[in-house]
């Protein structure tokens, strides 16, 4: 934010933490619009013209801020990159790719590696945080008279848009989608492609079988609960997008699952993560480091350690379960919010001791350290865990939804909280840090290795032993009356059988 102090067009964005906060966080209000809105492009458009359509946004949300002439072009700019985001993070299906790879590996059983597959695709996240960071702190010696080092860091968020754009043109469509459009054969030639294998090969065969199974079960289940908005046009479908949405309501089970869902998400926000995220600058210049190059340099290793510390989770996701790394993971920030707050009281303003401006650093460092290695993969894993087959896509675009909203939030308020309260603002979330485990404690059912018969158990409902059977009858008919046990396994008892994540 400091680069744009000697522009005088923008100096209002640096110097007003009011103004600060809106300029942040109408990132977070476009990725809130992109999660909702994705599943429907995707559904009407496809996934493949949704990435480009994403890519466009990209570039132009770009192009408006990196050429912004005043603060509404920055604003409006923000808004579409958010926009932009929040559907790419959607509409890439990486967890479903892996997922299936994985499932014709006789070693490997999908639902012992869903936690590790969600830390990889957290991963990719993360790297490019810590890749954003280096190039805020490299295009910073570019100037300090004018207003190229910033125009050029928000160029450069261009680059792998356009990439992106372009790539999409060699890219197929997906065979989900080629099934449910009726273009079964394309979708199979498509499949075998993918696999490097022959249409008539073994694994392509049940795959393939896989997937319309999906799609069949899919259209059985709208067509049970919506017949009056199934076969309609494109309005039609954003009316069942509604009514789906409105589903996850319609019980007291089925408000526990969506209950459980948002609330993993919205404490993941408020463990105050994007206030270091968005404002690591502001935070390392209030502790009288020396110089903005230092700041900067201090706000890079954020990004390292964002990195190095989604190592263990991947490691350890699907070994001890999510209760106990959010519970510990949890307990670890708290206590580093502490201390963070105990030192700032003590040293500021003028943080006359150095060795306590530099514990305060580590300290934050340490906190996103937690961070990664807990809530940060496993708060999207659990969202895709809690409901049955038959609502888990809206299910988890609400909940990643609510994660955007709650961003969005925050953002707009952190700024006035560092100027204002300095060191409430780690007291603050520290408040929402101890909620949010007493949820993972007493609220938060462990979702690892259980079957959609035991969820159903927790949550009161039936609907899950359903949905497994009418996927094991569809199975059934597809292999003329009898399913391979292996595939029914997998389909009817594992909680994690569809697509479900809609982040991120």
């Amino acid at each position: 934010m400091s680069a744009f102090t000697n522009d005088p067009k923008f100096s209002r964005i640096a110097d007003d933490a009011s103004y600060k906060g809106w300029s942040v966080s109408t990132l977070g209000a476009g990725g809130w619009f992109g999660a909702l809105i994705n599943g429907y492009l995707c559904d009407i458009i496809s996934r493949r013209w949704t990435l480009l359509l994403g890519a466009l946004i990209c570039c132009l949300g770009t192009a408006l801020t990196a050429g912004a002439q005043n603060s509404a072009w920055m604003f409006v700019g923000r808004f579409f990159i958010g926009w932009a985001v929040g559907s790419l993070s959607a509409a890439v299906p990486l967890k479903e790719a892996l997922k299936r790879i994985a499932r014709y590996n006789s070693e490997i059983s999908p639902p012992e590696l869903r936690g590790t597959v969600v830390s990889i695709q957290q991963l990719a996240i993360v790297t490019g945080i810590c890749i954003s960071f280096w190039v805020g702190y490299g295009t910073n010696y570019i100037s300090d008279t004018n207003s190229a080092s910033w125009r050029v860091c928000l160029a450069l968020q261009g680059v792998p848009a356009l990439l992106l754009a372009a790539l999409t043109f060699t890219l197929p469509y997906t065979p989900r989608w080629l099934i449910r459009q009726g273009r079964k054969q394309e979708a199979l030639k498509t499949l075998a492609w993918l696999r490097k294998m022959p249409e008539d090969s073994e694994l392509v065969q049940l795959e393939f079988i896989e997937i319309q199974a999906e799609a069949m079960f899919e259209a059985e289940t709208t067509a049970e609960k919506f017949p009056r908005l199934v076969g309609g046009g494109a309005f039609t479908r954003f009316k069942l997008q509604i009514a789906q949405f409105g589903e996850l309501f319609s019980s007291r089970h089925m408000f526990r699952r969506t209950a459980v869902a948002c609330l993993t998400q919205f404490f993941q926000q408020m463990s105050g993560i994007d206030c270091i995220i968005y404002y690591a600058p502001t935070i390392f210049e209030s502790l009288s480091l020396p110089g903005k190059t230092v700041s900067l340099l201090a706000s890079g290793v954020v990004g390292v350690v964002f990195v190095i510390s989604t190592f263990p989770a991947i490691a350890t996701i699907d070994k001890v379960g999510r209760r106990p790394l959010l519970i510990w993971g949890g307990a670890g920030m708290a206590l580093m919010l502490i201390l963070c707050a105990a030192l700032t009281a003590t040293y500021q303003p003028h943080w006359h001791n150095a060795a306590a401006a530099w514990s305060t650093a580590a300290f934050i460092w340490i906190y996103v350290g937690f961070f990664g290695a807990s809530w940060g993969p496993v708060s999207w894993t659990v969202i895709s865990e809690v409901f049955p087959l038959s609502t888990r896509a809206h299910g988890v675009a609400l909940g990643a939804s609510t994660n955007w909203i709650t961003n969005f939030a925050v953002s707009i308020v952190v700024p006035i909280m560092l100027e204002r309260i300095t060191y409430g603002t780690y007291l603050f979330f520290l408040v929402f840090m101890l909620m949010g485990i007493g949820f993972a404690i007493w609220v938060l059912p462990e979702t690892f290795g259980k079957s959609l018969e035991e969820m159903d158990l927790v949550f009161g409902s039936g609907e899950g032993q359903a949905d497994a059977a009418r996927m094991e009858r569809i199975l059934q008919e597809l292999h003329g009356g009898h399913a391979p046990a292996e595939m029914k396994e997998k389909e009817t008892s594992s909680v994690y059988s569809t697509d479900g994540a809609k982040k991120v």
